[in-house]
């Protein structure tokens, strides 16, 4: 190896590295932040919260930490008295002494947002990795466009999953491709990973897979082989090897001899460059549906049934000092998520500031509402919840609902 250059072991070390260093930024500024309040004896019922893990919601370029504080500190924000003015021009100058600007999100938190662009950059993908990490508790992959943006970015990344957690990654992967998949239980599988099904309906094998997340041992003609082995006793007509790693030259050259026997199944040898193109086709396709308004349906949902919540409209009530509403219907529903589409609204009463008001497609919708998002299923009271957009929906119950847009 010549100097200089770095394994992958060690570029994943670094990449942790890094991490620690951009959090660490976000640190020291709390620390200072913290000194100066409590010398100011505003700390008191305050704290420092991830501006997207309070959210519920995906991290956007931006977020930087976020001040919540049920006591003195954020009033200071919120005041016209002189003292107030004193002390938040104290505050101002001290986070752009540091590189910081703050924005108020309502009455008792401001988001502190850092003015470099390269910093912004990198604290969003630690976040987005973050966030991958909460997704992954859950097995929430599929329905995330940042997800496989992400890893198409950084491929490298895949190489911090666990094993599980790659297997259940190369799951969404091939929904995401149409497939009805099988994923298997994680220990004594017999050599496959996945089954990969033409659809649910039809329940005949496409292919088996065999996933392997290394960091830097390559893939050998032995592994190879006795997959072939296993998808053809399985009668699967194709075989897929995916890993993190890289293959053998001896490995390669006995897949493409087998492509040339016709009695044994296709295989498919797909290092970490092919998984980063699976990830790039998927990211697109998703953002096109999430974004694109009334356009053809990515291969995941393509040939999915329509479940009893199909259709409905969800409502949430929402505003600081106001009350607006935000109507939605579900276009696709999973065990723990929801696709909801945004419609518009109109007037039944009122003069226009207060009213009420009743979900309708061709009405106005808001302006900064997504076309389409994902919402996080929940259930308290013996109702089901729905958290996406940075509000909680619930199903409409049909009638005019009040709003009031006077501050």
């Amino acid at each position: 190896m010549a100097i200089g250059s770095t394994s992958p072991a060690t570029t994943v070390s670094n990449v942790l590295l890094r991490d620690q260093v951009i959090l660490g930024r976000l640190e020291a500024l709390k620390t200072k932040i913290i000194e100066w309040a409590t010398r100011n004896e505003l700390w008191l019922d305050s704290a420092f919260k991830t501006p997207f893990l309070h959210r519920g919601d995906a991290p956007f370029l931006g977020e930087g930490l976020l001040l919540v504080s049920d006591g003195d500190l954020v009033s200071i924000f919120n005041s016209e008295h002189y003292e107030t003015d004193r002390l938040e021009e104290e505050f101002r100058a001290l986070l752009q002494q540091e590189g910081y600007w703050y924005e108020l999100q309502n009455r008792t938190s401001a988001l502190i947002i850092p003015e470099d662009e390269e910093f912004k950059a990198d604290l969003l993908q630690v976040y987005r990795w973050q966030w991958i990490q909460r997704l992954s508790e859950r097995r929430l992959y599929s329905l995330h466009s940042e997800v496989f943006e992400f890893f198409a970015r950084d491929p490298d990344r895949l190489k911090q999953l666990g094993w599980r957690q790659f297997e259940e990654f190369l799951d969404a992967v091939f929904r995401n491709q149409g497939f009805h998949t099988q994923i298997g239980p994680g220990s004594g599988d017999g050599g496959i990973d996945h089954r990969l099904y033409q659809s649910e309906a039809i329940p005949e094998i496409v292919a088996v897979v065999q996933a392997k997340r290394y960091t830097d041992t390559p893939i050998g003609l032995e592994a190879v082989a006795a997959l072939l082995g296993v998808a053809a006793v399985e009668g699967a007509p194709n075989a897929i090897f995916a890993t993190t790693s890289r293959y053998l030259p001896g490995a390669r050259e006995y897949a493409q001899n087998a492509r040339q026997k016709l009695h044994l199944p296709n295989l498919d040898l797909a290092d970490l460059g092919r998984i980063q193109e699976w990830c790039g086709t998927i990211a697109q396709q998703l953002e096109t549906y999430f974004g694109g308004g009334e356009l053809s349906l990515p291969p995941l949902l393509t040939n999915r049934s329509p479940s009893p919540l199909s259709g409905q409209v969800v409502v949430a009530s929402w505003g600081s000092g106001v009350t607006l509403n935000s109507f939605a219907v579900i276009e696709a529903d999973y065990p723990h998520e929801v696709i909801l589409r945004s419609i518009g609204h109109r007037d039944v009463s009122g003069d226009g500031q207060r009213g009420t008001q009743m979900p309708d497609e061709g009405g106005a919708r808001f302006q900064l509402d997504p076309i389409r998002f994902v919402a996080f299923r929940s259930e308290s009271g013996g109702r089901e919840h729905f958290w996406g957009n940075g509000r909680l929906y619930s199903l409409w119950d049909g009638t005019p609902q009040y709003f009031d847009s006077c501050d």
